[in-house]
């Protein structure tokens, strides 16, 4: 299975269309939000996060679920463990999704890693959006963190940032693409262009689904 995928244009502009229509009709309030980030690879921002909406996956006649009958038949049968609707408001310095330990050695009774999907729905005008994966430590040769500030967030402890090398960038292209990763890569938000991060308003909408493949 390859660790990193980028589709171009997988969900095309009729499936895209039903799946926006559809949450614009049953609405629901946004909930999270960024907050104040004191961790050790917190970035310049000093906020990350996102606000989210559920899935809604319980309306049978919700076209997401075309999607994911999609990803299986291209990717295996899963099992979705997190999934939402993302609204970025700041970008995330490198992270694995590891919740803790006593979850994963749970999550390890009953199955494999799986894929985290990533579909972008839109992003606002000034932004430009993508997803950076990383190695820790860095592998030889491969371009280090501190390198690419034009592309990556850069991080409050820039001493922190020599543990990651870069892997791939992958800049979002159209809505609708494809960004596919195995479970429990270091990854981040990507940066650029002239938007300005803010509290009162998110810069990217995206479907993030979690998944673990069945033993």
């Amino acid at each position: 299975m390859n660790e990193l995928i980028y589709k171009e244009k997988y969900v095309d502009n009729e499936l895209l269309a039903e799946i926006k229509n559809f949450y614009a009709r049953v609405g629901g309030a946004l909930t999270g939000g960024p907050v104040i980030d004191n961790s050790d690879n917190r970035t310049i921002y000093g906020m990350d996060g996102c606000s989210d909406r559920p899935l809604r996956l319980e309306y049978q006649k919700n076209p997401i679920h075309k999607l994911i009958s999609k990803l299986k038949t291209d990717m295996g049968d899963f099992y979705i463990h997190e999934g939402s609707l993302r609204y970025l408001y700041f970008p995330f310095g490198p992270h694995s999704d590891v919740r803790t330990s006593e979850h994963l050695l749970e999550s390890r009774k009953k199955y494999r890693n799986g894929y985290t999907f990533l579909i972008p729905l839109q992003w606002k005008a000034g932004c430009k959006p993508g997803t950076a994966f990383f190695d820790s430590p860095p592998k030889e040769d491969q371009p280090l963190m501190i390198e690419r500030d034009d592309v990556i967030p850069q991080l409050k402890n820039s001493n922190y940032a020599k543990n990651f090398g870069i892997k791939k960038l992958m800049p979002w292209k159209n809505p609708g693409d494809l960004v596919a990763w195995m479970n429990y890569q270091y990854h981040s938000s990507m940066v650029g262009g002239d938007w300005v991060y803010n509290e009162k308003e998110w810069c990217k909408e995206f479907i993030s689904i979690e998944t673990y493949r069945f033993r």
